[in-house]
């Protein structure tokens, strides 16, 4: 059996009330995906200005790339210092690990100020050679992959840390101290590749959703860290 966690859910209910709930679900990518994108402090783009990720609520209009969304859902899990206890448990494991990136390292305000990111956040990348990889100039990749060991670096939490994640209908590029973040979307294939049993314990997470195809459109295409090495080494 794979290792649990605890979850908290925030969302917007069909009469428009703001329901919460705690659920222990798999600690396993699937679900940790959709929970694990923002650290304290990340500052949102509403439309009535920046709001704290530990601050905002579902109802929320955030500014997109497509422009205001109402915020359906939030997600939040706690990152754990790894002391090896959990490697020797779950063979393959790998320590979670927070993101730091400095101010102005992906161009003037971007971010503004410093960002911090959770394990599983993916960040916008802009490059007509994302064309030949994923037929489209721009494409989502793990924010891990930015990884430079000066401007963003990997730390690895002393204490536990709290972290959050944004679900909208359909796939949303919003902006997190200036930079472009994926809102949360399981993927086109995902109830193919997730058994019926673990699909329904998902799926619960989401009171606003039915079935996966309700996630609604993907129409930025995403990347692998393989992938953006290989793009940004030729």
């Amino acid at each position: 059996m794979p290792l649990t966690r605890r979850y908290e859910v925030s969302y917007l209910a069909s009469n428009g009330d703001i329901d919460e709930f705690q659920r222990v679900a798999p600690a396993t990518p699937l679900f940790e995906d959709a929970f694990s994108a923002l650290g304290r402090g990340a500052l949102i783009s509403t439309v009535d200005g920046l709001t704290a990720v530990e601050d905002i609520l579902p109802g929320t209009l955030v500014e997109t790339s497509t422009g205001p969304k109402p915020l359906l859902w939030i997600g939040s899990m706690m990152v754990f210092p790894d002391s090896g206890e959990l490697s020797a448990r779950a063979p393959g494991h790998e320590p979670q690990k927070m993101l730091r990136i400095a101010t102005d390292s992906f161009g003037l305000g971007r971010p503004a100020p410093d960002l911090m990111l959770g394990p599983r956040a993916r960040l916008l990348y802009r490059n007509a050679a994302c064309v030949h990889a994923v037929g489209a100039e721009e494409a989502f990749a793990p924010a891990r992959a930015f990884v430079d060991g000066v401007s963003v670096i990997e730390i690895s939490p002393v204490s536990p840390q709290k972290v959050w994640q944004l679900c909208f209908e359909g796939q949303q590029t919003f902006y997190v101290n200036g930079v472009e973040v994926e809102s949360f979307h399981p993927g086109l294939q995902a109830d193919t590749i997730h058994d019926r049993e673990m699909s329904a314990l998902f799926l619960a997470l989401f009171p606003h959703i039915e079935r996966f195809e309700d996630f609604g459109s993907m129409d930025v295409p995403r990347l692998t860290a393989f992938e953006l090495d290989n793009l940004r080494a030729a």
